[in-house]
């Protein structure tokens, strides 16, 4: 999925979300670093990181999310990468790799999820680890209404969304008003694809790849149960 056109709306949206922070985090301070995040968008999480003196290396195939990334990060540890997860090659292994906030959703086919987990493992230390975090696909509630999702500024954000079990995807379409001159509505609208993944598909991916998982239900440790809002994995590199 392109993010060019996504950028401008992905910083409203999302310039103050903060549930992951605190557990990216503290696995980049045990685990150490350089981290290698996949999907970085604008750096929301690599800045972060890279604030608390931990080197990062930030693969981003948008280079309308990478811009906005360079430019908020300027004179910390992160290093921006072009590049897409499921075919990147780059010049050393990491203790830590983590793909935040749905990134490896834009993973549409079994082959592409294959090629991107196969790039991690390559990527990984001995003993290493691949953190990634999902929403809960038993959660949604796609009946097609419109929604207002939030006041930025100028700008109302509002959403509706398909599903589309037989291919387990969701289709969020969002339309974005401001107020143009004359009294007028400026309307512009973008959809987000994403593909999502049931438990047991994630764990069978992970051991195919020589991964071992534990899952969570949340970002503090907590036990998955069916109403848990994310899915949140740490797996290890074991072969």
């Amino acid at each position: 999925m392109d993010y060019d056109e996504l950028a401008d709306l992905y910083a409203l949206q999302y310039e103050n979300y903060r549930d992951d922070l605190e557990f990216y985090n503290g696995l980049a301070e045990r685990h150490g670093g350089p981290v290698l995040e996949l999907g970085a968008g604008q750096g929301r999480v690599a800045a972060r990181l890279a604030r608390r003196g931990i080197e990062v290396w930030a693969l981003e195939p948008s280079a309308a999310m990478r811009q906005r990334g360079q430019a908020a990060s300027a004179g910390l540890p992160l290093r921006w990468l072009a590049g897409d997860m499921r075919d990147f090659e780059l010049p050393r292994r990491f203790p830590l790799v983590i793909a935040p906030f749905n990134a490896l959703m834009h993973l549409y086919s079994a082959a592409d999820q294959d090629a991107a987990l196969a790039r991690v493992s390559a990527h990984l230390e001995p003993g290493g680890v691949f953190a990634f975090d999902l929403y809960n696909p038993l959660l949604i509630r796609a009946d097609g209404a419109l929604r207002l999702e939030g006041r930025y500024g100028a700008a109302e954000v509002y959403y509706h969304q398909e599903h589309h079990p037989a291919t387990q995807r969701l289709l969020t379409h969002y339309l974005v008003d401001e107020s143009a001159e004359g009294g007028g509505l400026k309307r512009r609208h973008y959809t987000l694809d994403q593909r999502y993944y049931q438990r047991y598909e994630v764990a069978r991916w992970l051991a195919g790849a020589g991964l071992s998982g534990d899952l969570y239900g949340g970002f503090n440790g907590e036990s998955y149960q069916a109403a848990s809002p994310w899915m949140v994995w740490k797996a290890r590199r074991v072969s």
